[in-house]
């Protein structure tokens, strides 16, 4: 059997693991411990996920927290505790300033139950900054090998 164009690459053996599943699910399965490459389908994803939530409530072990995914996701989270402390965030202020912002409200005010949230904001960002920078590395250092090999 031969592919003759691009549609026909999902129907070839069977598509690519893990295929048919969405993303929040496949996070959710990555989470829990499960790989999402043996799942075929999203009702199948979805049963393993009831299944070892089930086993794990009744073993006693602790779901995983839900980790942050992106920058997006911080924004909004930072956003969300700006409004909560009674600060005015508009939509094109950078994170960064809401970060500065929301440091500055809780050092100069009464916001010690926002703390531990803050903190974790700031260091989700920091992880999101440090993934970003060691993508770049990544990136510069490809281009000077594939340079150096070109002998450019």
């Amino acid at each position: 059997m031969s592919i003759n164009s691009i549609g026909q690459i999902g129907s070839y053996g069977g598509g690519f693991g893990g295929g048919g599943i969405s993303e929040e699910t496949r996070r959710k399965l990555i989470a829990l411990g499960i790989d999402p490459r043996t799942v075929t389908s999203e009702a199948q994803a979805q049963a393993l996920i009831q299944n070892a939530i089930k086993i794990r409530k009744s073993a006693k072990i602790p779901l995983p927290v839900n980790v942050c995914q992106g920058e997006q996701e911080i924004i909004s989270k930072a956003k969300t505790l700006a409004a909560k402390m009674g600060l005015v965030v508009s939509g094109a202020t950078p994170l960064e300033q809401i970060i500065k912002d929301i440091s500055d409200k809780i050092d100069s005010g009464n916001y010690d139950e926002h703390k531990a949230e803050f903190a974790s904001l700031q260091q989700a960002y920091q992880t999101v900054k440090q993934n970003r920078n060691a993508v770049f590395a990544s990136m510069n250092y490809s281009a000077s090998l594939n340079k150096m090999m070109l002998g450019l």
